[in-house]
């Protein structure tokens, strides 16, 4: 093994400083990853990328019930291609969807229903001016937790913005309680993970990494092509409720529930994700 790939292989295993290291974009920049990322939102047999169509349908059925989308005013931040705001516009809202993915939005824009009052932009919602005026955003499939501290402090000043007076921001955030049934491992193959990260040949790493103090997960991940070198990785924090309703006050939110996935009741504590249901004090 020459030195260039010692020293490359001894920096993939090294610890780095939580969210010392950000690449987690190039999921949804790298043209041919990005096209894995669609495939697997699309899949209605995976939980991978997005959740399965039963499972969207129950929680956009209970955020109906809740606040009676029906002429509510929706912002959908990072909205993929568009499983949950189509579903929302077909209840009668007036939704904007908002992703940075081009292969997400170019099938999301493509796949609006007749009828229905949605429109889909490419756009930052970290960096870019939101729509005003907003009844309700959201932000669904734990992307919250993608982010660092900094990060989703920029997105409180962001959703705060964008909100109408009265108006809720509901996402769902992984728990405690999942970090605790998360572990420390290596793997690595030829074309890993099927082909995913690259059309050619290829050897893949993955590094998970556990910061127990901070309940973080780093999902690291080496790709070594013939030509080139590069790495992903992918931060995701888990929270307590009582710690998130703390930071939301902090950004100027009061917490009105913590929900229950699917149901949209109570939830329980215990290794699953959970709802918050906030508003701009």
């Amino acid at each position: 093994m020459s030195s260039q790939a010692y020293d490359t292989l001894a920096k993939f295993h090294r610890r780095p400083e939580p969210f010392a290291i950000y690449s987690a974009d190039r999921l949804w920049t790298d043209p041919h990853i990005a096209r894995q990322m669609l495939a697997l939102h699309l899949d209605p047999e995976t939980d991978v990328a997005s959740r399965r169509p039963s499972s969207i349908d129950a929680i956009v059925g209970w955020m109906d019930r809740r606040f009676g989308l029906a002429g509510k005013r929706v912002l959908d931040l990072g909205c993929g291609p568009g499983l949950y705001a189509s579903r929302m516009a077909g209840r009668g809202a007036a939704v904007t969807g908002i992703d940075f993915s081009v292969s997400s939005i170019a099938h999301a824009a493509a796949s609006v229903p007749p009828g229905t009052d949605l429109a889909f932009h490419r756009a930052d919602y970290l960096a870019d001016p939101l729509p005003p005026g907003q009844d309700i955003a959201t932000l669904i499939y734990v992307d919250l937790c993608a982010l660092s501290p900094d990060r989703r402090a920029t997105l409180y000043r962001q959703v705060r913005s964008a909100l109408a007076p009265g108006g809720r921001f509901v996402f769902d955030a992984l728990s405690t309680g999942q970090f605790a049934e998360r572990t420390e491992g290596d793997t690595y193959g030829y074309r890993y993970m099927d082909g995913f990260w690259a059309p050619g040949d290829y050897f893949g790493f993955q590094k998970t990494v556990l910061y127990d103090e901070q309940a973080l997960v780093l999902e690291r991940y080496l790709i070594v092509e013939p030509e080139r070198t590069w790495q992903v990785c992918n931060w995701l924090q888990y929270f307590d409720p009582v710690g998130l309703t703390e930071e939301l006050a902090a950004h100027g939110f009061q917490v009105d529930a913590v929900l229950d996935v699917l149901s949209g009741k109570t939830w329980q504590p215990g290794p699953s994700a959970f709802f918050v249901v906030a508003r701009p004090e």
